[in-house]
């Protein structure tokens, strides 16, 4: 049953859920429009104030195809909203079938906006940390949407470059070197999230459970024997070529975005389909 937020809104539906909150549908009773609201309970999660600030005051800055919109926010003393462009596709995550994936015209779309998103946000600054498909939203179109900035940071400002020390992120996701105990530069560390991203949309499945040094799949990975084994033997040979100039251990040997869209895997003939990225 729906109820009036505010004025000439109705929360139609609860979209989601998170650590401290959750995420409703509102839908304006006289256009139609709708907008996803993400409610922080600080009457609960008091501590969560300083972070929702950041992450408002870091979305608020961006503006790209590729990520969702940041249309406001509102503050009351138990509850903090942040409202933003509603992606009627859901997630990412649910268009990876288990264990097969997604067709590689598919992935290679999807991958494309992620890494112009994620370019975007390079180019301003800011780092994600926490890329992964939850995190990926389709609008209407089918057309990806970089969503939750609430471990986003900033690494560069007024021209001055800052290694980051946090640990922090989805495990599977994360580069080896936000495990370490040194700090560490911000954009491989995203890059690397991505390369696993396309992992999972083109095996349907993870590599790993975190790349560490007793995780048994990661040590497979730096061995000659990894593509006899899943997930990388449902990779064809250009993918797997890719993939391994991104999952590259020391971040200043791991590809770039623009290496990685020089690739031969973007930039195939006509003989595996049409011109998708000229």
């Amino acid at each position: 049953m729906s109820s009036e937020f505010v004025e000439g809104w109705k929360i139609a539906q609860t979209l989601g859920e998170g650590t401290f909150g959750e995420v409703k549908l509102l839908i304006n009773q006289n256009t139609n429009g709708t907008v996803a609201m993400k409610i922080i309970d600080l009457k609960n999660f008091p501590d969560a104030l300083m972070m929702v600030k950041k992450e408002a005051a870091i979305h608020s800055r961006l503006k790209h195809s590729s990520i969702i919109k940041y249309f406001g926010h509102r503050h009351s003393k138990d509850y903090y909203y942040i409202f933003l462009e509603y992606a009627s596709g859901g997630e990412l995550f649910d268009r990876i079938e288990p264990d097969i994936g997604m067709p590689h015209s598919e992935a290679k779309k999807f991958f494309k906006e992620l890494l112009d998103g994620v370019e975007y946000l390079h180019n301003n600054g800011i780092a994600h940390r926490d890329l992964k498909p939850e995190n990926l939203l389709l609008d209407e179109h089918g057309n990806l949407k970089i969503s939750d900035f609430g471990l986003a940071t900033l690494f560069l400002c007024g021209g001055k470059r800052r290694k980051l020390e946090k640990r922090c992120g989805t495990r599977p996701y994360l580069a080896p070197e936000v495990l370490s105990e040194l700090p560490y530069q911000a954009e491989p560390s995203d890059i690397w999230s991505c390369g696993i991203i396309l992992v999972s949309m083109l095996a349907g499945e993870l590599p790993w459970e975190m790349p560490s040094a007793d995780d048994e799949d990661y040590k497979l990975w730096k061995t000659t024997d990894y593509a006899n084994h899943s997930p990388w033997c449902k990779l064809d040979t250009l993918a797997l070529s890719l993939v391994r100039k991104i999952l590259i251990p020391t971040p200043s040997k791991r590809y770039d975005i623009s290496k990685i869209q020089s690739h031969h895997w973007f930039i195939k003939s006509k003989t595996s389909g049409i011109f998708l990225f000229f």
